[in-house]
């Protein structure tokens, strides 16, 4: 979008997404491990296989953490003009 050679842009992207991620991944990954281990593990016994609606019901619940953690952080990279607003 802003007509940067390859390497300027990667660099770009990569300084407008690691914290974007990183936040989604903290929110996302904390939610899931709180479930599977202090809700899953004390009534079912254990964690939640992959293959079980619990697990995915788990995920939709750390999915919804995950954009409630980076919407913050990307609001301020748009603020800050590391990212564009689309």
């Amino acid at each position: 979008m802003r007509n940067l050679s390859l390497g300027a842009g990667l660099r770009a992207a990569a300084k407008a997404d690691a914290l974007s991620i990183s936040a989604w991944q903290v929110g996302m990954y904390g939610v899931m491990a709180l479930v599977q281990l202090a809700w899953f593990g004390p009534a079912y016994g254990g964690t939640a296989p992959v293959d079980s609606p619990e697990f995915w019901f788990a995920m939709q619940l750390a999915m919804l953490a995950g954009f409630v953690t980076s919407y913050p952080v990307n609001w301020w990279l748009v603020r800050s003009g590391v990212k564009e607003r689309m």
